[in-house]
């Protein structure tokens, strides 16, 4: 199926605040994440966002976020920021990765920049472009250390546990620290979150560091438009929490990870609408979305509004550029995301 990417940019018009699948979210917290891309190198069986299956695919212009950070940490504080790169999608797929990080460094304030990936395109020349940028912390997807199971996982035969690990023992000799991140698909992946904590035990004693060297097991979570795991049903909080404990005993690890761990506080929320679900809003349509029955409403500059048509016969041709009223389903106020349909 063929993909059109959207190119959002400031003469896009589409803002960079309210959408939960690009530009910027602030969930009141010292850390600001971005979201440049939506493009994926895989189709893993798990994604909560479906990555790598969208009908439309965007890329936000390095200079709109940058431009819109600056705007933020001015309000939020000049110390202590955090920004985090966690895309739907893969990061290493963003081709102005290392001019974003180059420039955001240029803003007073910004004292960690850490980035997601799945490690697939990790090569040599990459890493040490990372480093050589300044890049604090990269959280890596490693859900076993089987080949068998991580192809099963990721939906990917060309994925090799191999070459992850090899890029992972290359990070950790770096001036980059390392969070591996796996998620416990509990019946599935067992053994492997054991042989996981076990490989970090290892390196670890070797002289790494639990700075350098950080893991933080992940709760499966499913999602009602994400992919999810034949026969394989999340567990409770409470449940997860036990067994982490458990493991921590076994192993004598931390594994329990908080916000104190990564230095995560309150600061004051600047990306914020007085906007409740079920509340009518009148607004512009601006863009198509990822899929067919979804699109991006503009409220004003700074807020978009992701749009879920109700109507199928409805195309971009006679919607785009729209003003209409839409009902908003979801408004969340911690990160300010906002969902609405259309027709009400």
């Amino acid at each position: 199926m063929k993909t059109e990417l959207i190119h959002v940019n400031k003469q896009s018009g589409i803002p960079l605040y309210g959408i939960d699948y690009i530009g910027v979210i602030d969930r009141g917290t010292n850390v600001i994440e971005l979201k440049p891309l939506t493009l994926c190198n895989l189709k893993c069986k798990y994604c909560f966002v479906r990555a790598g299956d969208y009908t439309n695919n965007f890329m936000v212009d390095p200079d709109y976020l940058i431009e819109k950070v600056d705007e933020i940490i001015k309000i939020k504080g000049r110390d202590n920021i955090e920004i985090h790169i966690a895309p739907y999608g893969e990061i290493l797929l963003y081709p102005k990765l290392i001019e974003l990080i180059e420039n955001l460094w240029k803003i007073d304030g910004i004292e960690t920049i850490s980035m997601q990936s799945n490690g697939m395109l990790l090569k040599h020349e990459t890493i040490k472009q990372l480093e050589n940028v300044g890049l604090t912390r990269i959280n890596i997807s490693l859900n076993s250390l089987d080949q068998e199971k991580s192809s099963y996982l990721s939906n990917s035969e060309s994925f090799n546990i191999d070459t992850l690990v090899k890029s992972l023992n290359i990070l950790i000799n770096t001036k980059i620290n390392v969070l591996i991140a796996p998620v416990w698909f509990p019946g599935e992946n067992d053994q492997d979150i054991e042989d996981i904590i076990k490989f970090v035990i290892n390196l670890r004693e070797q002289g790494y560091s639990e700075k350098k060297l950080q893991l933080g097991i992940q709760k499966y979570l499913i999602y009602k438009t994400g992919r999810k795991l034949k026969k394989i049903r999340p567990k409770t909080w409470d449940y997860f929490y036990k067994q982490l404990t458990r493991l921590e005993k076994k192993y004598k690890i931390k594994l329990k990870l908080g916000p104190r761990d990564f230095n995560i506080h309150k600061r004051k929320n600047v990306a914020s609408l007085d906007i409740k679900k079920n509340q009518s809003i009148k607004l512009t349509i601006i863009s198509k979305g990822r899929w067919k029955n979804e699109y991006i409403g503009k409220i004003n500059n700074n807020f978009g509004v992701k749009v879920l048509l109700r109507e199928p016969s409805i195309t971009s041709e006679n919607f785009i550029g729209k003003k209409v009223a839409v009902r908003i389903i979801k408004a969340n106020y911690r990160d300010n995301i906002l969902t609405a349909v259309f027709p009400i």
